[in-house]
């Protein structure tokens, strides 16, 4: 797979930001998360499969429990170390066991049930009669709070297995809240709302449920209204509750069934849904799909949305075209590295060519 054609400088980039050959914390601490997130994994392994299920997720527990093991005794082994390393990985002994989607039946309630919330949402921003400027905060609040449904982290892991989040509380929650930890907001929408009319865009999101359906689709649509086509990436194999392509393909004519501005944008190719070629929760862009680099050709916007894609990896990857960076953060660990609580938020924006301003 080939390396993405929007890098700045694709010689000396590095997907992830942690280097765990060197950051003993850091390697122990995802380590130990690993291991101890399975059983989460497990659990969902069997109500996805059936009980039959139980016993493949014993087994592949034992299987990451033995790869773990010999990265503390030694961590070189493979030549690096990082959570894209480890999300492989797991993914690797996931389908070795017979259990490549072990949230795929959370993944679809939670869709079945956001897609009942969708319509009201979308009837709410419609109608909205504010600035241009409030009608993108409002949009950005709601990616922020679709993102809280991250079941790879350990604040809402285990909370949001069991329930859906309460996205109109969370969004509520976000509101006079700036300034965020990183909050390029003002100059995003300067840029967005009087600077550069943006051609086309690639958005590579995240999770299912609430990000997807309640924050990015509606952000997503309000770009394409007013000129922007846009490639909506997702993955294309399973990475925890990451939405996948086949997914993404199926979700969108079930939400044009309700909105008929989507539909209409769908029909004329302002949204075209696209597969990433990934398969972890983050993303290294030295191996994206050739899809990734068709559709990038002309392409002026760039969207990283989701912690894994746009903290933990590419946080300072510098891309030839603006680029938004935007996510929650669900880790405490993460939030530590970069200074700042759990349940922060971060939109970093880019300009294209401009200098890294936020390394870390």
């Amino acid at each position: 797979m080939p390396k993405f054609i929007l890098l700045a400088d694709s010689d000396h980039y590095s997907p992830c930001t942690q280097d765990m050959l060197t950051d003993m914390e850091f390697r122990t601490y995802w380590l130990d998360h690993f291991l101890s997130h399975f059983d989460l994994i497990a659990r969902l392994a069997e109500e996805t499969y059936g009980p039959q299920a139980r016993s493949a997720a014993a087994a592949a527990k034992q299987a990451l429990a033995l790869e773990l093991q010999q990265f503390r005794s030694k961590p070189e082994r493979l030549g690096e170390l990082n959570l894209e390393v480890l999300g492989r990985i797991r993914q690797d002994i996931l389908q070795a066991h017979n259990i490549p989607d072990p949230f795929k039946a959370m993944k679809d309630r939670e869709n079945t049930a956001m897609l009942g919330i969708y319509p009201h949402l979308i009837g709410e921003l419609d109608q909205h009669a504010r600035a241009d400027t409030d009608l993108l905060l409002l949009l950005i609040e709601g990616v922020f709070a679709g993102n809280i449904f991250d079941l790879g982290a350990s604040a809402t892991a285990a909370r949001f297995s069991s329930e859906s989040p309460d996205f109109v509380k969370i969004r509520a929650n976000l509101a006079h809240s700036r300034p965020w930890l990183v909050d390029d907001l003002n100059e995003f929408s300067d840029r967005l709302l009087r600077g550069h009319r943006h051609a086309k865009a690639l958005f590579f999101l995240d999770n299912a449920g609430s990000d997807a359906i309640l924050g990015v689709i509606p952000l997503v649509r309000w770009l394409a209204k007013r000129g922007t086509q846009v490639h909506l990436l997702a993955n294309e194999e399973p990475a925890l509750n990451d939405l996948t392509y086949s997914e993404l393909c199926d979700l969108l004519p079930r939400l044009a069934t309700v909105d008929p501005v989507l539909r209409d944008l769908l029909g004329a190719e302002m949204i075209i849904p696209g597969s990433s070629g990934g398969r972890t929760p983050l993303i290294d862009m030295r191996t994206i799909s050739p899809h990734c680099n068709a559709v990038a050709a002309g392409a002026d916007l760039l969207f990283l949305e989701g912690m894994g894609r746009g903290l933990e990896s590419n946080f300072n990857a510098r891309f030839t075209v603006d680029t938004v960076k935007l996510c929650m953060i669900k880790e405490p660990i993460i939030a530590q590295r970069h200074h700042g609580q759990v349940f922060d938020v971060v939109l970093r924006f880019d300009a294209a060519g401009s200098l890294d301003k936020h390394k870390r």
